[in-house]
């Protein structure tokens, strides 16, 4: 069985929080919100394709989300994750790629 890592030990707890938490979900974020419904894209976490390649490059990873930032950031700390979030729904969350386990 393949181990976890925090980041995805991260998403699967915001899942249990009720938030649709997806891992390189479709090819960029335009795609990624079409992909939701309405009410999927309230609660939402995800990161795409192209910020995977980014992540496989050593990039920080950049989250697309909805709901509650604060929440997001918490649970991803919890999780060892070094975060950065200007506080504001309109920028993404930033999780440092050094962090990730």
């Amino acid at each position: 069985m393949k181990s976890r890592t925090n980041l995805s030990n991260a998403f699967a707890q915001l899942r249990r929080q009720g938030y649709v938490a997806k891992q390189n979900f479709l090819c960029c974020q335009s795609c990624g919100w079409a992909a939701l419904s309405e009410e999927e894209a309230k609660l939402a976490v995800f990161y795409h394709k192209q910020d995977a390649q980014g992540l496989r490059k050593g990039e920080d990873l950049y989250l697309c989300w909805a709901g509650d930032g604060q929440e997001i950031v918490g649970v991803l700390k919890n999780y060892g994750l070094d975060v950065e979030w200007e506080g504001t729904n309109n920028r993404r969350i930033v999780v440092k790629n050094y962090s990730i386990i």
